[in-house]
């Protein structure tokens, strides 16, 4: 069962999340509450179902920060104003388990304090998703984490509208939006202090300038890139077994997961970066294992069977036939710049083919546009310092543009070479890498 996180931007000095809050918590359901807001940076909550999360000023930023903090799979983004009854919850977690690779929206009315023409723009609203399924932030949006990743994260770029933008993407994904059939109340407080015919004109306005270059998006369907990342799963599979061999299975478990961690935000940031337009996929090597919840924030896809050669060939001609580009990596370069794949990703508008090297003669990163049979995969000496150097003249070397060379982190020497490295413009999540190496290192001396 899905259980629910319940994401809340708050402004700086509002206080009317407050009532939102103590409302959701007289309710006899399981669910976290996530208030994210820059008057939170040391901010404890007393109660265990509350959680306050610091992030800067900006909707966009706030809501993609708490949904990077949520604990659980579905995520329920509410504005601080809103007013909800229990039934709205019950009817949410319900009409969820009908089709989880959907985004929700609920119906939305105004507070009786507004101005009286108010149940006009209520009309609006249920016209406007309802009829062109354009639902908009303060309706409420439910989707999975997985949604969320693969629609690119709310966008920051955005001056206004990160949530109808986000919707957007929706539309242009395939992705079905699903009312829920319940109602939330809002406040008015926007018309009563601007005025109502400039607050209804301005949000007209701005919703058709914004709407109309994402309409002629969705009416010229293309193919996205999908990045692949090959991952087997702890517990079922052996992972990091090299640098077991020196370090011990416990420690190099705990390096897999954290650099699995780092792994997973590099891509997810990627994503964000390409405003959607980038796929990621977890790269399974066990079938069984699909479903695990390591894998709950991308969309999974078997590695198949057989040797390397026939499970990457498996892996980039699948993807091949539904994207435009297809991009291979594994999870054992936890300091890799998400701007890496956003460079792969325009490099292989230029050429036929993108790699990224490794300084012991493999790759880190491997991409293509174009279709490649199974002999040249089976073909490569795989795990050898010859196995760059191989598939590029299997495929002819001409045809390839080459990315920086990095390092994978397969031995304990690997580690060392990692701890040197400068840290700058990394991620929470990498950084932490590097947290947990040099308090592994301490113990080592």
């Amino acid at each position: 069962m899905n259980q629910l996180s319940i994401v809340i931007p708050v402004k700086s000095s509002d206080s009317c999340w407050e009532l939102l809050v103590n409302s959701l918590l007289t309710f006899n359901t399981s669910f976290e509450i996530i208030l994210v807001g820059p008057d939170f940076k040391n901010k404890i909550s007393t109660n265990e179902k509350v959680r306050f999360v610091y992030s800067s000023q900006g909707r966009a930023r706030q809501l993609n920060t708490g949904a990077k903090a949520a604990r659980h799979s579905l995520l329920w983004f509410l504005h601080a104003d809103t007013k909800i009854k229990e039934n709205n919850l019950v009817s949410l977690l319900n009409r969820f388990k009908e089709n989880p690779n959907a985004l929700y929206f609920f119906d939305l009315t105004f507070s009786k304090t507004g101005p009286k023409l108010m149940s006009l723009n209520a009309l609006g609203v249920w016209m406007r998703s309802r009829w062109l399924k354009m639902p908009f932030g303060d309706q409420g949006l439910v989707m999975s984490k997985k949604v969320f990743y693969q629609l690119g994260q709310f966008d920051l770029d955005a001056p206004y509208g990160e949530d109808h933008l986000l919707v957007w993407r929706a539309h242009q994904q395939g992705i079905d939006i699903i009312p829920i059939n319940e109602t939330l109340e809002t406040s008015p407080r926007k018309y009563q202090d601007n005025g109502w015919l400039k607050t209804t004109l301005t949000h007209v306005y701005l919703t058709y300038k914004q709407a109309f270059p994402e309409w002629v998006k969705t009416i010229r369907p293309h193919k996205r890139p999908a990045v692949a990342i090959f991952v087997k799963t702890p517990g079922v599979s052996t992972v990091k077994s090299r640098l077991a061999s020196v370090v011990g299975k416990e420690k190099a478990e705990e390096f897999f997961h954290i650099s699995l961690k780092a792994t997973e935000a590099l891509a997810a940031e990627a994503a964000r970066q390409s405003k959607g337009e980038l796929a990621v996929y977890w790269a399974v090597a066990e079938s069984a294992e699909l479903e695990n919840p390591l894998w709950a924030n991308f969309s999974t896809i078997s590695q198949g069977e057989g040797d390397l050669g026939e499970r990457l060939h498996h892996i980039y001609s699948t993807l091949q036939k539904k994207h435009s580009s297809v991009y291979l990596i594994g999870a054992d370069l936890p300091h890799l710049p998400a701007e890496r794949l956003i460079e792969a990703t325009k490099r292989i508008e230029q050429t036929d083919y993108v790699m990224g090297e490794t300084d012991d003669g493999g790759f880190y990163l491997f991409g293509g546009k174009n279709p490649i049979d199974k002999k040249s995969w089976k073909a490569i000496p795989y795990s050898t310092d010859e196995t760059a150097a191989k598939l590029t003249d299997e495929l002819n070397r001409l045809k390839f543009s080459f990315l920086p060379k990095e390092f994978d982190v397969d031995f304990y020497e690997d580690l060392i070479k990692l701890n040197s490295l400068e840290r700058k413009n990394l991620l929470p999540e990498q950084d932490n890498v590097f947290v947990w190496l040099k308090e592994f290192l301490k113990t080592q001396k």
